[in-house]
């Protein structure tokens, strides 16, 4: 059976057996925390995400999961982009410590640019792949469960 969610904004939909649990909504991003440790941040249409903007996120995570690391999809709005200092503070220490790994949805031929620029000049400390689809994406995550710690 496949679930269809509708979370926030509309043009995103959760495509899968996954249960949406509760969505948070950051100035810069839409977090929706999902079952199996699965974290979707969504940015926002055309924002230009800064490092505050990932602090909030990471922040976000660490609350709602009681510092478990969480799997972490992220997928970018059309014109929506992080600065070089963000991807590189989001790849640092602090992201290693809240995320076990990072799958990136990529949109178009320039996202997929600057996403791999994460996974390949950033280099965070945890696997960090490239997906053209949630589904796909998911899919890896869970592949990485054994990566969280378990209470």
């Amino acid at each position: 059976m496949t679930r269809i969610t509708r979370a926030t904004p509309p043009s995103i939909y959760i495509r899968g057996p996954w249960v949406v649990m509760k969505t948070v909504e950051l100035s810069a991003c839409t977090v929706t925390f999902l079952n199996d440790d699965v974290v979707h941040a969504h940015f926002r249409d055309g924002h230009t995400g800064g490092v505050d903007d990932v602090q909030a996120l990471f922040a976000a995570i660490a609350q709602e999961r009681g510092g478990r690391k969480a799997l972490l999809m992220v997928s970018m709005g059309p014109g929506a982009s992080l600065t070089n200092e963000a991807r590189a503070y989001a790849s640092g220490v602090e992201g290693d410590h809240i995320i076990a790994a990072d799958a990136i949805i990529v949109r178009d031929f320039g996202h997929q640019l600057a996403a791999n620029a994460f996974v390949r000049y950033n280099r965070p400390g945890r696997p960090a792949q490239l997906f053209p689809d949630k589904d796909s994406a998911v899919r890896w995550l869970l592949t990485n469960r054994e990566r969280i710690e378990r209470p």
